[in-house]
């Protein structure tokens, strides 16, 4: 199949960076930048684009039937996990489902549980922490119990809750989105933040960075409400901005008073 181009995102949090997806020609100048940062810093799967995986980086095939895609994926998040060690990365994101997982339940479950236990051993390996970003468009691994049940029983294993997906996951499966945030809470390790009115709109606009002004009454994502609930079970979550641009150190007055915004919210907790 034809290779996706590698999306290359290094995501600005609050004092600290997320690694997405890079090409591997391009590792020496990122590697430069994030020292001369001095700041903490996560990878998410994949951290690089290696040649045996020609998707685009959000693919994952944990939850799926097919051995051989299952085995890409697992190669993928142990790569990540190698160089995140290497790096001194404080922890790795990776999703957890994806469009193509199994579409029969009890086998969905299944590999799920298979995953868990590969992924604790991954943690253990590499003496590193893993978030497993709430995820779950389609397939019957979706719910917030069922990602509590993945990380509750391991130290290492955590939810990272990206605002966005979560909201628009809750809203096509018929669901409360505070009460889904509120579930997960207890166990959410790090945040993905960025805003969006719904489906379409996110299909138009994709990630839109968050602004004070973006108000629930005119359809957008209530941020603050959103951190607050999160914030009130883990004020320490890492909180990662995770737009549709790399910024470095350009980031955009608008964008910054966004950022900035965030800030004031979680200083308050």
């Amino acid at each position: 199949m034809e290779r996706t181009q590698p999306a290359g995102y290094l995501h600005t949090g609050l004092d600290r960076y997320e690694v997405f997806d890079f090409q591997e020609n391009g590792l020496g100048e990122l590697k430069s930048f994030i020292k001369s940062k001095k700041l903490p810093f996560s990878f998410h799967v994949p951290f690089f684009r290696p040649s045996y995986f020609p998707y685009i980086g959000v693919t994952t095939f944990f939850l799926n039937d097919d051995p051989n895609k299952r085995t890409l994926s697992f190669k993928l998040i142990d790569n990540t996990m190698y160089y995140a060690k290497e790096w001194k990365a404080d922890f790795v994101v990776t999703h957890l489902t994806w469009k193509d997982d199994s579409p029969d339940r009890k086998n969905a479950i299944n590999l799920a549980n298979d995953t868990r236990l590969k992924f604790c051993d991954l943690a253990d390996r590499y003496k590193l922490p893993i978030n497993i970003e709430f995820g779950g468009y389609s397939g019957h691994f979706h719910e917030p119990e069922q990602f509590v049940d993945f990380v509750s029983d391991h130290p290492l294993l955590g939810i990272c809750i990206d605002i966005g997906h979560t909201s628009l996951i809750s809203g096509i499966r018929n669901r409360n989105f505070f009460k889904d945030v509120e579930t997960m809470a207890p166990y959410t390790k790090s945040i993905h933040v960025w805003n969006t009115k719904g489906m379409e709109h996110c299909k138009k606009y994709n990630h839109v960075p968050v602004h004070p002004s973006q108000k629930a009454k005119d359809g957008w994502i209530d941020i603050k409400k959103t951190l607050e609930i999160i914030l009130a079970h883990n004020k320490n979550c890492n909180i990662v901005f995770e737009y549709n641009h790399t910024y470095y150190d350009n980031i955009p007055g608008e964008v910054k008073e966004g950022m900035d915004w965030v800030k004031g919210i979680v200083n308050r907790k």
